[in-house]
């Protein structure tokens, strides 16, 4: 588990495209320490393990369903990617418990600034809009976020970026167009899902229950 609270903003080593699944390296620095093979990475907000540890690089596969679904995809060496340690006994949990399964790409539909916030509003795919509300939490790239605002007909939602966020995570890199990691909160998911089914099951099929509500 995560709290969706990125350790550090780490740089992709190297890429081995040419196996299966795909080897990841990346440079931790002193995120490696204690850190050891078979323990659970948040690399983007996607859970990896790693498989191998020298010095302060640790390498992790990605098969290939992971490759499609996720912006892993799209990584190129020098990349700046968002880093979460798993969660431990007792650590403070600052965001909202995240599993690090990604739910879809979230793209990037407009970053504006203002004032001392950076403003960005991404594009929620359809399958996903019906679990998410305005004040809900939201996960873009492993980053715990509020959504300040939310419609459920258009799949537009708007969260607001502080400066630190900025600095410390590549949400600060983010442009229009970019493919963002969407993880939703996984008890409502499994709420609105379970109410879904009991409706359907009782023969109520008309009620405004997936995209027809705009929140």
């Amino acid at each position: 588990m995560f709290s969706g609270i990125v350790h550090a903003f780490c740089q992709v080593h190297s890429l081995t495209t040419e196996n299966n699944p795909v080897r990841l390296v990346i440079e931790l620095g002193e995120l490696v320490t204690h850190l050891e093979a078979g323990q659970s990475v948040a690399i983007n907000g996607v859970c990896l393990t790693a498989v191998a540890i020298e010095n302060s690089t640790v390498s992790f596969e990605v098969v290939d369903q992971t490759l499609r679904t996720t912006n892993l995809g799209e990584l190129t060496t020098a990349d700046w990617i968002n880093v979460e340690r798993s969660l431990k006994l007792g650590d403070e949990i600052g965001g909202h418990l995240l599993s690090g399964h990604i739910a879809g790409l979230a793209l990037v539909n407009s970053v504006t600034s203002q004032n001392e916030q950076t403003r960005l509003e991404v594009q929620i795919p359809i399958n996903w809009r019906r679990f998410l509300f305005p004040k809900g939490f939201i996960a873009l790239n492993g980053v715990s976020l509020t959504l300040a605002e939310y419609s459920r007909q258009t799949g537009l939602g708007l969260v607001y970026l502080i400066p630190e966020t900025l600095r410390r995570t590549n949400l600060g890199l983010a442009r229009v167009g970019t493919s963002l990691n969407l993880e939703i909160d996984s008890q409502t998911q499994t709420i609105i899902s379970t109410v879904e089914n009991y409706l359907q099951n009782s023969g109520v099929s008309n009620l405004p229950i997936n995209n027809e509500v705009d929140s």
